[in-house]
């Protein structure tokens, strides 16, 4: 197979250089609605089936895009407040482009994730968010999953302070009691761990150029993990960003954030890169935590048609363990741990090549290396898990026809997973190895600008290595496991009279088991988690754009979900742990964008979350571990809201947000049994920035601004009211 498919992408790569294009270049202008030019717009060129480019205006709103092939091109533009201008012209064409920008409640964007092939924000059918960079600017935010808390039909849960272990659930989806149904991946190289877990709080902020997030399950575009939505950071680019920044803050509670970066490009040569450290004290005792990350991105452009690229991000993150000291309501509080740290380090590299084969077909290659070490220090000894994936893909996409684009595949990853606990029948350390196989098809047609249509397809074939017994006499010998299972995905959008946009899709997710699942269990065949998921919705402009609602309708149904059967579940299956347990999750999300002006914006963002633990297979009352038939699933709020108001005058910039989140139910972290009730708690925020002189800000932040006392988790108490205050530099080269 892999010979295959290196000798396929050596095809590929003879075919790219032998072709020969004719190159031209778009140029113009960028102007609001009164002729008055908009320093500093982002403007995207999109051609199909090819990768889109941006670059942005200068400070006289004057853009250019060099050396673009023969064909069609759409252009358009944005930026904060603005949108529009968007113009469909020959790619050669030499007549200078002017785009108007009109106010907007929603800025137009690109979209990579939703779909194989780029598209702007409007025509992508899937349920889609986009967190640009200057939304995180405008916010200050710590940590990038900040912004996720006000994004609709996304939970986010974090145990305490900065630094501290971060997972969401978008649309309630995740194990009863794990918010493991995310693909997370930057620039296209997935980096969850094995089994679907990841830590959002390693993320930076300066890191991305926007981040995307699709809601629903995404197996048929990529596989394993996305069995509730995916997650993906886009990393600038120094091919689109010429720009340098630098920031110290600084806040109680021994909060100290520090970041430098920037790039640009050189002829046919982008670079970009960052450093950022973040660290906090916390509330108690070994409640500290330090974050550093360093990014860096290569862009190389090779005959004008050949594009190379590197993503490089190192995490070194360490962080004291002080226990669940908080509510304690099953009065079983042990006392602060001084003891228990733990220190991890992950690096993802990501590589990519396209090939403009001709005028209407792309190659693309896609390699990563994911790796993480873990450390933990306890006064039960020390511990450690190591993970890491390595994956390989190619992609094909061909315009077949106007705005018919197909686009097929294969890819390969492998993944290998250690653990201090799994060891063989001598005692010695083993890794769980798991290789997965996948072929696509999917097809993305727009018909007249208002039908958007994606379909697509995926085999996907899985292979395990086989597991060795253990020394205690508890799991026998596991023999190589092999499966393969099918997954399709409908989305479809349709566009009223300019205001009116109708959407929705239906697909499948899986979640493989983790390395813990597979070797602590006596079943030969533990097969992955599935679901089927629905949504349909309808989103709505008014005032001329100026005003934007989006509601939307879902459901999903998880089955086959891991359980660890009780002595009284055990009628049910020869094995330890089985794939019988389900659950259902279902509810509205809606979203309201408001552009007051064009210097006061505002939106706001309400999730209703109907859950529900289900029956084990083979049974009509019986359920998983502690939980009720019926009862809702823990750290899901049925009801939860937010809302911000961003307001900008000249050199004066005003934030202000809150998020209302509904009670839920939890389970007690210090081994007690049943479920308890974690009471509804609303924050607000309130930010502000002052640019003293050109590219030098001055920044002050309260969060928590009422002082609320509150737990995400329960036990883990959140930071009271606690600020941050600053100075912030951004040069930008014209």
């Amino acid at each position: 197979m892999k010979c295959l498919f290196l000798r396929g992408g050596a095809a590929v790569l003879s075919l790219a250089f032998t072709a020969a294009l004719c190159w031209a270049a778009i140029q113009g202008t960028v102007q609001d609605s009164s002729g008055a030019a908009v320093p500093h717009a982002r403007i995207y060129v999109l051609q199909q089936p090819f990768p889109s480019r941006a670059v942005t205006a200068d400070s006289a709103g004057a853009f250019r895009f060099p050396d673009l092939g023969a064909g069609r091109c759409t252009v358009f533009a944005s930026a904060p407040g603005l949108s529009g201008g968007m113009v469909q012209t020959p790619c050669d064409s030499s007549e200078p482009l002017v785009l108007t920008l009109h106010p907007s409640a929603v800025a137009e964007t690109v979209v990579v994730t939703a779909e194989r092939t780029d598209v702007s924000s409007a025509g992508a059918a899937s349920s889609t968010s986009v967190v640009t960079s200057d939304d995180v600017r405008a916010m200050q935010a710590m940590e990038l999953f900040e912004a996720f808390r006000y994004l609709p039909g996304v939970e986010v849960n974090q145990t305490g302070r900065y630094g501290s272990v971060t997972g969401i659930f978008i649309r309630g989806a995740g194990s009863p009691g794990s918010s493991n149904y995310n693909l997370v991946a930057m620039d296209g190289v997935p980096i969850n761990d094995v089994g679907g877990a990841y830590n959002f709080a390693s993320l930076p902020p300066e890191l991305i150029d926007r981040v995307e997030l699709v809601r629903g399950p995404q197996a048929a575009l990529y596989g394993p993990y996305g069995i509730g939505g995916a997650v993906q950071v886009i990393t600038p680019s120094g091919l689109e960003h010429h720009d340098f920044f630098s920031s110290v803050e600084g806040g109680n509670f021994g909060t100290r954030r520090f970041t430098a970066g920037g790039g640009g490009q050189i002829g046919d040569f982008g670079l970009y890169g960052s450093l950022s450290r973040l660290q906090s004290d916390g509330v108690a005792a070994n409640d500290d935590s330090r974050i550093d990350n360093a990014h860096l991105k290569a862009d190389y452009v090779l005959h004008r048609r050949h594009h190379f690229q590197y993503s490089f991000l190192a995490d070194s993150n360490e962080s004291g363990n002080p226990g669940a000291f908080g509510s304690d309501p099953a009065h079983l509080f042990p006392g602060i741990d001084t003891v228990s740290r733990t220190f991890e380090n992950y690096d993802v590299h990501a590589f990519h090549y396209d090939a403009q084969l001709g005028s209407r077909i792309n190659q693309r290659l896609t390699g990563g290396v994911y790796s993480d070490r873990l450390d933990f220090h306890s006064s039960f000894g020390p511990s450690f898990s190591r993970q890491s994936r390595n994956s390989l893909s190619s992609e094909t996409g061909i315009a077949l026809a106007g705005h018919d684009v197909l686009i097929f595949g294969m890819d390969w990853s492998g993944e290998r997973f250690r653990n201090t606990f799994l060891t063989d029948a001598g005692s010695a350390f083993f890794p769980v190895e798991r290789s997965f196989f996948g072929w696509f098809v999917e097809n993305h047609l727009e018909w007249r600008g208002k039908l958007f249509l994606n379909a697509g397809a995926r085999l996907e074939y899985i292979r395990r290595n086989a597991i060795p017994p253990d020394a205690f006499g508890s799991r026998p010998f596991l023999p190589e496991d092999r499966e393969a299972e099918a997954h399709p995905k409908l989305s479809a959008a349709y566009l009223l009279l300019a205001t009116t946009r109708l959407h929705g899709s239906v697909g499948t997710g899986l979640r493989p088991p983790n390395g813990f699942e597979l070797t602590f269990t006596t079943n030969p065949a533990l097969r992955p988690e599935r679901t089927v998921s629905f949504d349909a919705g309808l989103a709505q402009s008014f005032w001329d754009h100026r005003i934007m609602a989006d509601v939307t309708w879902f459901y999903s149904r998880f089955r086959d979900q891991i359980v660890t059967l009780s002595p009284a579940a055990q009628s049910l299956s020869h094995w330890t742990s089985d794939n019988l347990a389900n659950s259902e999750a279902g509810g509205v999300e809606a979203a309201l964008y408001i552009h007051a002006g064009r210097n006061l914006r505002l939106r706001g963002a309400y999730t209703y979350l109907d859950t529900a633990v289900l029956s084990l297979d083979g049974s009509s009352t019986l359920v998983q571990g502690i939980f009720r038939l019926g009862q809702q699933l823990i750290r899901r709020p049925r009801h939860s809201g937010s809302y911000m108001a961003v307001w900008q005058q000249r050199r004066l910039l005003v934030e202000t947000g809150a998020v209302l989140h509904g009670r839920t139910l939890d389970v007690e972290p210090n081994f007690a049994a049943g479920e308890y009730l974690n009471p509804f708690y609303a924050t607000f925020d309130a930010g502000a920035q002052f640019e003293i002189s050109r590219g030098v800000a001055l920044t002050a932040k309260v969060r928590n601004l009422l002082d609320r006392t509150y737990e995400e988790s329960l036990g883990f108490p959140a930071l009271g009211r606690n600020f941050t205050v600053g100075v912030k530099w951004r040069w930008l080269r014209e």
